[in-house]
């Protein structure tokens, strides 16, 4: 399954990093590295590494739950017709995910040194279209509280945004705030424009 074989990746390469720092520097996205020394595979390399074990197992555990979740939906938009190669459109979502939020967020915080990695940007990419195919489906904050998709994820968008204006964490706010975008519109711009009236089908009549 790919989503076993991406966690299996990142897992590899972040444990690696966590004794090879140099490795993290190498892999992580920066403003200098990226924009003046075109060092551009850093949007793709900073997706598989993770400062910490903490950062790793829960950017890890919300991949494999979501993961498998619009994995399963798309395994369901190849049976009847609608894509093609589903494993393809995955990747697509997720690695698009993170490039973009990377990506958007060099963009706006160009003035920070501070190195950005992790996958958290395609795992937001990956929460975001599943609230997309299912608005009014629960998501539990810490586990415990649930919330409607749609409603968490309004709040979530507001949260980072601010967040990534105050600038004042050394959390990338703004790489969760656009893969969480990139994730919810992939499905109607990436695979058919036609899915916009699948979700407001769900999100007016079947809440």
């Amino acid at each position: 399954m790919i989503v076993i074989l991406l966690i299996v990746i990142t897992a590899i390469v972040s444990i690696l990093a966590f004794s090879r720092r140099e490795l993290l520097y190498r892999l992580a996205l920066t403003y200098y590295e990226v924009v003046e020394q075109r060092q551009i595979y850093r949007l793709l390399s900073h997706i598989f590494v993770h400062g910490s074990w903490g950062h790793l197992l829960i950017n890890m555990l919300v991949f494999y739950s979501f993961g498998v979740a619009i994995s399963s939906e798309f395994q369901y938009l190849y049976e009847i017709g609608i894509i093609h190669f589903p494993n393809i459109q995955f990747l697509a979502l997720y690695l698009g995910g993170g490039i973009t939020a990377g990506l958007f967020s060099l963009l706006l915080r160009r003035e920070r040194s501070i190195p950005s990695v992790g996958a958290s940007g395609g795992v937001a990419a990956l929460v975001f279209a599943c609230i997309f195919f299912d608005p009014w489906a629960r998501l539990y904050i810490f586990g415990l509280v649930p919330l409607p998709g749609i409603i968490l994820g309004v709040a979530y968008l507001f949260y980072s945004w601010y967040m990534g204006k105050r600038g004042q964490d050394n959390i990338d706010h703004h790489a969760h705030f656009f893969g969480a975008l990139y994730g919810f519109v992939y499905p109607m711009v990436a695979i058919d424009y036609k899915l916009i009236f699948h979700f407001l089908n769900q999100l007016f009549f079947n809440n």
